[in-house]
């Protein structure tokens, strides 16, 4: 009786042990949207740029950087350099919002219109990093004449 008493409490503990480790291990990193803006989504010069992004990760999420710079990389682009957020935290999903003032055109500087690349990254507590681009074009606003 005490041998199978023995072998069931074996089966019953190798079955919660099996059962715990069911669970797939985290391959992949964030995934990343940007819920406000389309595909080509045009924005005016001058404007605030408004982002809204949305973050989820099995493991979580712990923080994210952007950038914007010009598709074709132009002499005069306009360009925002990576701005690195720390969440203070891991998140399973999380939503931020970020803006950018574009530079309305002056006498010293103006920047190139066109297709611009809104480039979002994002790492998880595994290291694992994610990259994902958002096409835009900005251009000047039209000057009535």
């Amino acid at each position: 009786m005490k041998l199978l008493k023995s072998i069931g409490l074996f089966f019953v503990l190798a079955s919660v042990f099996i059962s715990c480790s069911d669970e797939e291990p985290d391959t992949v990193g964030p995934e990343i949207q940007i819920t406000n803006i389309t595909d080509n989504q045009e924005f005016k010069f001058g404007e605030n740029l408004v982002m809204r992004f949305k973050f989820t990760d099995q493991t979580g999420v712990y923080e994210y950087s952007y950038e914007i710079y010009s598709k074709d990389f132009l002499p005069n682009q306009f360009k925002v350099n990576r701005k690195l957020f720390d969440l203070n935290g891991y998140f399973n999903e999380i939503d931020q919002m970020q803006t950018v003032l574009l530079p309305e055109k002056s006498p010293t500087e103006t920047y190139a219109e066109g297709d611009y690349i809104i480039e979002v990254k994002a790492s998880d507590i595994n290291q694992i990093v994610s990259t994902y681009y958002k096409p835009i074009r900005i251009v000047y606003p039209e000057v009535a004449e």
